[in-house]
């Protein structure tokens, strides 16, 4: 059977960063996925793993923490694919508390295994559990206030999910391979559940390495308009916020770093947490109902309209104003006082 990567002939759009002057004002105006090959290569720990599974290994245990961690493994016999278990009542991969050197002291051990279980330790904050990373590896991706979070594990499938924010993606280790499909695609990749989630975002079902057609019909339109890259060490790809990716760590040591950033002010809400509310509220109104409803918010929330309560007097505006901090408190107490009736 074939996989999905098979099936896919787009590949994302790929660029180098010596074309590239200033790397925060070029990755504020993309707005489609790109890699950017070279793009952390001057990193110590690219250097390193360049010269190996051990030297790599070697250069990151010098500079990691005891701090205590969360880690994960999963048995051999699921290749890598950390999702749930077959009746969906559980997880197919354990949790349990570790630190940064400890993992890579049992990564180092995998090495000497022919067929080892999966382990890895994701989504944690570089200055956390490796406080040195930062300024030895250093990388200016935006004025925002970004969250720069290290991934370090042997072979891992990390089902099709998407972020709420920008990410940049940098191969510090090993390789990777990102399959990724625009935020319009939803309907054809068959998401799970939102509350009970491998990792905290909702993923795609379909097992990207043998799809299940008679299953996941759909899915076949998906393929149609996704994209695929594979990345070395060095290497770097661009996600906009709410574009599904599916990732594949494909050596036996593999490091990842994670720049994540809104283009947004602080103080604005989680636009999901707006949509768990709208589920509440709308969902199973009659369909008229949605329909009007539907209209309310393209006038309020989606549309360019920049005169917005245009006929009320700037002191009476409230919330139909500019949002600003002090907006966004007044909407929060706001909604509290909703709630909580």
């Amino acid at each position: 059977m074939q996989s999905a990567a098979d099936l896919i002939t787009q590949q994302v759009r790929q660029c180098h960063i010596d074309d590239i002057k200033d790397l925060s004002a070029f990755l504020a105006e993309q707005t489609t996925p790109i890699v950017i090959k070279g793009v952390c290569a001057h990193w110590p720990m690219v250097q390193s793993a360049q010269n190996g599974d051990i030297q790599a290994l070697k250069y990151l245990t010098n500079i990691a923490s005891d701090a205590p961690v969360r880690a994960f493994s999963a048995p051999a016999q699921v290749q890598g694919r950390y999702f749930y278990n077959a009746d969906m009542t559980d997880l197919n991969f354990t949790q349990y508390a570790s630190n940064l050197l400890a993992l890579l002291k049992t990564l180092q051990q995998a090495l000497t295994i022919d067929t080892p279980d999966s382990y890895y330790m994701g989504s944690t904050a570089c200055d956390y559990c490796a406080p040195a990373f930062t300024a030895e590896n250093p990388l200016q991706v935006t004025n925002h206030a970004c969250l720069k979070s290290l991934w370090v594990g042997n072979h891992s499938r990390i089902a099709a999910h998407y972020d709420n924010a920008d990410n940049l993606a940098c191969v510090g280790a090993g390789s990777r391979e990102f399959i990724l499909f625009p935020p319009a695609q939803i309907d054809n990749l068959y998401i799970g559940p939102l509350e009970f989630t491998p990792a905290g975002q909702a993923i795609s079902l379909v097992d990207f390495t043998a799809p299940d057609f008679n299953r996941f019909p759909r899915f076949k339109n998906a393929l149609n308009s996704a994209q695929i890259a594979k990345l070395e060490p060095g290497d770097g790809i661009f996600i906009p916020t709410l574009w599904w990716h599916h990732v594949s760590a494909n050596s036996h040591f593999n490091v990842l770093v994670n720049y994540w950033w809104r283009q947004a002010a602080d103080y604005l809400a989680n636009p999901f947490d707006a949509m768990l509310h709208s589920m509440l509220a709308i969902k199973d109104l009659p369909q008229s109902q949605r329909e009007h409803w539907q209209q309310f918010f393209t006038h309020y929330v989606f549309s360019d309209n920049k005169e917005l309560g245009a006929e009320v007097a700037p002191h009476a505006k409230g919330i139909l104003g500019d949002i600003d901090e002090q907006t966004a408190r007044r909407i929060r107490q706001l909604l509290l006082q909703k709630l909580n009736r």
